[in-house]
């Protein structure tokens, strides 16, 4: 399956004494009074908030923008150095004095070798959330939503994910995390067993994030019971793992799931054999590369260039994940709230324009493109030979204008993606309000980076394009006022689940997706047979 490389080539302040910063990690002191508590920062509702806010493990300094306060680099855990490595994570440590917060923390290690994705990282000290408030205060406790980042369990970071307009214009308390990825968040080793279960500590670490919203919401004026998780890509399999863990029940209220239908096979769950076997082979090739002891090599050693290391991800089958979503939703056992579920109308076309990337590299032309026998060899080795034919039958390339990467990327996108959106909106739909959607935008901002070319085809929707709707990102085009228009939309969409739990759509029910399309400009938000347009009878004859 393409979806591990799909973006391969992609992809006025309260003043309280002298603070003076204290290395990486954010930390800070205070020759000034430290003793502020949450009554003593009270404002007025409409008024500007302090810049200043006591969470339970000490006070932190933020900042303040026009429409919104900012802070970042806040530890939820103890470092998970030394002992702590491949350990659940422990509580974080009081500090004295004020925590600046004005700057990210270091995200989790990993290789920032494809940049939109993540930075470049070695330093295990990483377990921070970010919060963003509107900049005024609210008359009531307002929503809470807690997102989880993608990045394939391997790369990606809160602190990137801007939230001043979805906190803002939402009118909700905005919070991101980092947790730990690749071997050190994900690796499963019969050695690491005396801690308990190995393999799930980035999901741990998810959940001690979690409950320190619980703890901390209210003293940023949000609503701990009132909180949405959601999550893209990974995290949104990640989200899909919390709604079947028992352990994380009472964590959440609503769910959001972008780009992660939670019954596919093929997002990359391992079983816990599967998953103790891979740590086995894991470690073996980290002492092969140049570590000396996998036990402590690196955190340098540990990760992988993205798309090609381990396929990491939560394992299901122990304690901590008895069941997978599938099973969860199938028999009920499962943290019910309501959810809001979607994918892009194009998931797959990232992966296809990795693909003519590759063949531009190998063949030296650059102008190279995919020709009709490319077409039926990728959809071959995607869906084996017997059902190659068929497939191409049911896309045919004069259909997509005349272009196999177009015509292969529907095929993808429809096979990996669309078809288990149907099947998870509905078996989701027979326990709790679901609402579905699909993300089509056709002219989606590109990356400002020159390196990543833009592609010889329309992309449109593809894998992680709704993000810039969402949040501010760096690494894309600022939005068209078309684009504004939409991202407005979503934001209220969003915002509003999260809010109330519903959708101004009629929800998803067993016998009806009733899939809300979003897409720029007038009439771009409507009603749309997702299943039929995405051939979803088909691909249930291919099984």
């Amino acid at each position: 399956m393409l979806k591990r490389t799909a973006q391969a080539f992609i992809s006025g302040s309260l003043v309280l004494g002298t603070v003076t910063a204290m290395g990486t990690t954010g930390a800070a002191a205070a020759t000034g009074p430290s003793s502020l508590t949450v009554s003593e920062a009270v404002t007025a509702p409409g008024r500007a908030e302090p810049v200043r806010v006591r969470t339970d493990k000490g006070v932190v300094r933020g900042r303040v923008a026009e429409d919104a306060r900012t802070f970042q680099g806040i530890p939820y855990a103890a470092p998970p150095t030394g002992p702590g490595r491949w350990a659940p994570p422990a509580p974080a440590r009081r500090w004295d004095g004020v925590r600046d917060a004005t700057e990210p923390g270091s995200a989790c290690p990993q290789t920032g070798s494809i940049g939109p994705l993540g930075p470049h990282s070695e330093t295990e000290d990483c377990l921070f959330v970010n919060v963003t408030t509107p900049r005024t205060a609210a008359a009531r406790p307002r929503p809470v939503m807690v997102y989880l980042h993608g990045g394939d369990h391997t790369d990606g970071e809160g602190a990137m994910h801007g939230a001043n307009r979805l906190a803002s214009r939402g009118d909700v308390v905005v919070v991101t995390v980092n947790y730990r990825l690749g071997a050190l968040g994900y690796l499963a080793h019969p050695e690491l067993e005396k801690n308990g279960e190995s393999g799930n500590y980035g999901f741990l670490d998810q959940q001690a994030a979690l409950r320190w919203v619980q703890r901390n919401a209210t003293a940023f004026g949000g609503d701990p019971d009132n909180v949405t998780l959601f999550g893209q890509s990974a995290g949104g399999y990640s989200a899909c793992a919390h709604m079947a863990a028992p352990s994380s029940a009472g964590l959440f209220d609503r769910v959001i799931l972008q780009s992660a239908a939670c019954t596919t096979p093929t997002d990359g769950r391992r079983d816990r054999e599967d998953a103790l076997a891979q740590g086995a082979t894991a470690v073996a090739e980290i002492e092969e590369n140049g570590a000396e002891d996998w036990r402590t090599a690196l955190p340098g050693q540990l990760v992988h260039p993205f798309g090609t290391g381990p396929a990491y991800a939560p394992s299901y089958g122990g304690a901590l994940l008895p069941r997978t979503p599938a099973e969860a939703f199938a028999t009920g056992r499962f943290n019910q709230v309501p959810v809001l579920q979607g994918i892009n109308r194009q998931e797959d076309a990232a992966g296809v324009y990795n693909l003519e990337a590759i063949k531009r590299a190998q063949t030296g032309d650059p102008d190279a493109r995919l020709d009709a026998a490319d077409y039926r060899a990728h959809l071959e080795d995607e869906f084996g030979s017997e059902k190659a034919g068929a497939i191409a039958a049911r896309y045919p390339v004069e259909d997509y204008g005349g272009s196999p990467a177009r015509a292969l990327a529907a095929a993808l996108t429809d096979g990996h993606w669309a078809q288990y959106s149907v099947e998870t909106g509905r078996a989701l739909s027979r326990h709790v309000r679901t609402y579905s959607y699909e993300f089509a935008d056709e002219e989606v901002p590109w990356y400002t980076d020159p390196v990543y070319a833009k592609p010889g085809f329309l992309m449109g929707a593809a894998h992680t394009f709704e993000l810039p709707y969402l949040f501010e990102l760096d690494d894309f085009e600022p939005l068209t006022r078309a684009q504004r228009g939409l991202s407005d939309k979503m934001i209220d969409i969003w915002t509003d689940f999260a809010r109330t739990g519903e959708a101004a759509w009629k929800p998803t029910t067993p016998a009806s997706p009733n899939v809300r399309s979003l897409a720029s400009g007038p009439g771009g938000v409507h009603g749309v047979d997702f299943a039929e347009e995405h051939h979803y009878g088909f691909w249930k004859s291919l099984r």
